[in-house]
């Protein structure tokens, strides 16, 4: 049973620990706790600890469960002691996550918002993800830089020419074509220099993302049946969202992946307008890019797909403020169908 609640307000430097003992009274506070790992260690299975959702949280919660202890995530944007207090200072959010925690655990009389903490596998893989795009920002903004100092020169490249850009030789043989100022030319052969590596980078990194996948393949192998879904795709899904069970409705993980869209109710009348984009980004994003291959998989979805285009036009893939596609519907339900 546990006997004791620790409120844990960490910062870069100290932390500030508030304990609650199994009556709910403050048997311990610490105002600065300058080493962090040393007080974890001396937890036991009678300890339950309540932190806050920020850089380094999952790690720290992987220390305080090692001793056997209970660790809680908290979500600061839910926990509206935390967030409404006038006075909030360290001190008191020690105390209320403290207080929160007992009465969880002790009372019942109501609960915690927490957040979901995937496992080790899941977090390298979201990690090998996020430098994944970021390269992929870094290749579009030297791309498009490129393609402005073409521009200021009177160029404009075709399609086919844009993909070429990746190519060194390519590249190299397409600039020579083109009647460029002595510092336009530098500028390009610096950008594309850079863009080469990072391209290197990045092929190098999927592969590492395959290889980090590897506990997943019996995932993968059942999402890639799926056409249009390729085994990066497959990943970019599992690492965002991780155990599909701790969705309670389909509704709820389309909400989690950013694709239900806004309501507006008011007097009866409901207006459903574009889709919230607040979430995740990156299984989204690449899901719309596989809609063209979705429509094909089936009559059902040719159909749905041809019945949206006709109600909304057919528009292309535009992540622009209050815009919507069709293929983030289509993607939308092929998720759905999963």
């Amino acid at each position: 049973m546990i006997q004791r609640f620790h409120g844990l307000d960490r910062h870069k430097k100290h932390s500030t620990i508030s304990v609650l003992n199994r009556e709910g009274q403050e048997v311990e506070f610490v105002s600065k706790c300058p080493d962090l790992r040393s007080y974890i260690e001396q937890l036991s299975p009678e300890d339950a600890v309540v932190m806050e959702a920020a850089t380094g949280a999952f790690f720290w919660a992987d220390l305080v469960e090692s001793t056997g202890a209970a660790c809680h995530i908290l979500h600061p944007y839910k926990f509206k002691i935390i967030r409404d207090s006038w006075n909030k200072t360290d001190k008191q959010d020690a105390r209320n996550m403290a207080k929160a925690l007992w009465v969880y655990l002790v009372t019942g009389e109501f609960g915690i918002p927490t957040v979901y903490k995937p496992s080790v596998a899941i977090r390298e893989l979201r990690r090998l993800f996020s430098q994944y795009q970021l390269l992929n920002r870094q290749v579009t903004i030297l791309k498009n830089t490129i393609q402005e100092i073409l521009a200021d020169n009177g160029i404009s490249l075709a399609y086919h020419q844009k993909t070429m850009l990746s190519s060194d030789t390519e590249a190299k043989e397409m600039m020579d074509e083109f009647d460029l100022s002595p510092a336009s030319l530098l500028s390009i052969q610096t950008n594309l220099e850079v863009l080469w590596k990072v391209e290197e980078q990045k092929n190098g990194l999927k592969k590492e993302i395959l290889l980090a996948g590897d506990p997943f393949a019996d995932e993968v192998k059942l999402l890639i049946t799926v056409r249009g879904i390729t085994p990066l795709t497959a990943l970019a899904f599992l690492a965002d969202v991780a155990d599909i069970k701790r969705f309670k409705t389909l509704r709820k993980m389309n909400a989690y992946l950013g694709l239900v869209p806004r309501v507006n109710e008011s007097g009866g009348k409901s207006k459903t307008g574009h889709i919230n984009r607040e979430s995740r980004r990156l299984p989204r994003t690449l899901f719309t890019q596989s809609v063209v291959h979705f429509a094909g998989a089936s009559s059902y979805l040719r159909l749905y797909y041809s019945n949206l285009i006709a109600l909304i036009g057919h528009v292309r893939v535009c992540w622009g403020p209050g815009r919507a596609t069709t293929r983030v519907y289509l993607a939308k339900t092929c998720i759905s169908n999963f």
